[in-house]
């Protein structure tokens, strides 16, 4: 099971994919936290999407390639754990329950700034002329379309999206440092993590005392959270970081702000208007320039 490096068409592709189905998450996360709370409702979801990844993991030979980690490698999926879920996730469900979504984006979404920086230094992988200001077009289209902001702003919602940022990007130069050698099967490093983050994660968001109220509906979201939008979808997201490297990714990632705000159209009846489109247009431009440009 995803075995091999994609070429950098495919690669493209599938993670173009796996944002669709990650900006599913804000209008089925922002229905889901009128059920459960933030921290339990986050706890739920990567306990359940850990379990749905042991069948994975334990297949014969992903057996053999975990029994040969060496120390300094499970301490790395241990701190790649913690930051994906704790602090990445578990602080964006947290963001959510304070802010709206279109502030969480807008913070969550300032990545690329921070990763063309790391990433040089970090992976060596170092950015044309081009791809900066492709990086600079999806900042100034992520402004575009959000600002001005509306509504109360809270200072802990901030924080946590500030959480949300910074470890995404530390995680996403952790994994992308793992995976572009070759050495690590793409199962190993997505679900070692997850299993380790949900155990930290859950220990820590009470999700038990919640489970003998869950209904229907609630079942569905977390079966469609944890199945489809963690376990599928960050497994596939890591294959096609074998061949892109941070910032593509990253960048491509940011698609998910036009396509939140398309969902929320469709399926909460937000307006989009004519300045939020100018940004969705920006947006794309700057994705087009970073990885049609960083095709070595």
């Amino acid at each position: 099971m995803f075995k091999g490096i994609p070429s950098k068409r495919t690669a493209i592709i599938i993670a173009t994919l796996c944002t669709i189905v990650w900006s599913s998450s804000f209008i089925v996360i922002k229905i889901g936290l009128e059920e459960i709370p933030a921290m339990p409702f986050a706890g739920l979801r990567y306990i359940m999407a850990a379990i749905f990844m042991l069948p994975f993991l334990f297949q014969k030979g992903h057996v053999q390639s975990i029994r040969q980690l060496t120390k300094k490698d499970m301490i790395v999926l241990v701190i790649l754990g913690l930051l994906t879920y704790p602090l990445n996730q578990g602080c964006l469900f947290l963001a959510m329950s304070y802010l709206p979504n279109a502030t969480v984006s807008l913070i969550t979404n300032m990545n690329p700034v921070f990763l063309a920086v790391l990433g040089g230094i970090f992976l060596n992988e170092h950015l044309k002329g081009s791809q900066f200001a492709g990086i600079g077009l999806t900042v100034v289209g992520a402004l575009v379309f959000f600002l001005p902001l509306t509504g109360d702003v809270s200072g802990i919602g901030i924080v946590y999206s500030l959480i949300t940022l910074f470890s995404n990007v530390i995680g996403v130069i952790f994994t992308r440092k793992m995976l572009k050698t070759g050495n690590y099967p793409v199962v190993v490093v997505t679900g070692l993590p997850m299993v380790f983050g949900a155990v930290m994660l859950g220990s820590v968001s009470g999700f038990w005392d919640w489970i003998p109220h869950i209904n229907l509906t609630l079942l569905a979201i977390l079966i469609f959270l944890s199945l489809f939008n963690t376990t599928i979808a960050f497994t596939v997201w890591n294959v096609a970081l074998q061949r892109l490297t941070a910032i593509e990714a990253n960048v491509i990632s940011n698609t998910m702000l036009v396509q939140i705000a398309l969902l929320s159209w469709i399926f909460l009846g937000e307006a989009v208007t004519w300045k939020m489109a100018a940004g969705m247009a920006l947006v794309i431009s700057g994705v087009i320039l970073v990885t049609i440009k960083g095709d070595r």
